[in-house]
């Protein structure tokens, strides 16, 4: 691909830019969308193979050639372009580059939680139609508060997206370019559609134990990024420390315990899922309020993402 190692940082403040002013793009023309759409088509007929190893055989197959195919077209069509036209080529990849990943829209949503819940506590009332799918998600016993299940659920939700759609693919970026963060979103999809204990044991077990492998270095530095912001937030950074080494095991996920238990130890609360697992201690109460912190938290997080990035690809420039 013929393009100027100067172009990186470039491409990737654009991407930034673009997500912070437009958000996510129309469903027809996200990426995410069009990869989601592929594994719900090809993996009907791993489903329709009733023998476990093959289903393994099959999701293993069908991992690999959706990453092949995704990030081959896309590294085609960008090295395509870098000849025929500089600038063209930027604002594709820029574009492309923010599809695999989620910054506004993140704590947005977050936001929209918080704000439903200071008109009705005990979320009675009908949601949002963007927050319905994560209230219809927490899990709660008869006679608790349904707030606090709720703003854990909103908390721990933007803890672990923020590695998942933030920092793993700007990290992948910061590796192998735009194909890089493409792969990885692949993946995550895969896992996300496929990687579950149900109809999908089987077929989606490689595609789990590679986002378990993509994701080791990306969540761990999530969690690092957290303890960072707490400092610059004047949140308990060393309860961020603390809380992440002493708790992040407890998850059935070797990663999603990290940036959660940074964000609870940050925070000063106790984000739990029922008999699961339960991360940091309750000094703090979990009301809307807590979501706001949580926002501020991510935002900074996000912040400094960026600028370190940006820092490393313009060090890389002049050193190369």
């Amino acid at each position: 691909m013929s393009i100027d190692i100067q172009w990186l940082p470039v491409i990737l403040f654009a991407a930034l830019a673009a997500d912070l002013a437009l958000g996510e793009p129309p469903l027809p023309v996200h990426l995410t969308v069009w990869i989601g759409k592929a594994i719900d088509f090809f993996s009907r007929f791993g489903l329709a193979v009733k023998k476990p190893a093959w289903q393994f055989v099959y999701g293993a197959l069908l991992s690999v050639f959706l990453i092949i195919v995704f990030s081959g077209a896309i590294y085609a069509l960008l090295n395509y372009l870098s000849d025929f036209n500089q600038i063209l080529f930027i604002i594709a990849a820029a574009l492309i580059l923010k599809t695999t990943f989620c910054l506004r829209a993140s704590w947005q949503l977050s936001l929209m939680v918080r704000d439903y819940l200071k008109k009705d506590p005990q979320a009675t009332s009908e949601p949002r139609r963007e927050i319905r799918f994560l209230l219809g998600t927490v899990e709660f016993k008869e006679g608790e508060a349904r707030e606090s299940h709720i703003v854990s659920s909103t908390i721990r939700s933007l803890a672990e997206n923020a590695s998942d759609f933030l920092v793993a693919p700007v990290f992948f970026y910061l590796i192998l370019g735009v194909p890089g963060a493409v792969v990885y979103r692949v993946v995550n999809t895969l896992d996300g559609m496929i990687g579950h204990h149900d109809e999908y044991e089987y077929l989606g077990k490689f595609a789990a134990w590679l986002d378990t492998a993509v994701n080791f270095i990306p969540a761990r530095l999530t969690a690092f990024l957290f303890w960072l912001a707490a400092i610059f937030t004047r949140s308990n950074a060393g309860g961020a420390w603390n809380v992440t080494f002493k708790d992040h095991s407890q998850t059935e996920s070797p990663n999603a315990g990290w940036p959660m238990a940074a964000m609870a130890g940050a925070l000063e609360v106790k984000l739990e899922r029922a008999g699961h697992y339960a991360l940091g201690q309750p000094e703090k109460p979990l009301t809307a309020d807590a979501i706001t912190r949580a926002v501020r938290l991510f935002q900074v997080m996000a912040l400094l993402l960026a600028l370190i990035s940006l820092a490393a690809l313009f060090l890389f420039y002049l050193f190369a």
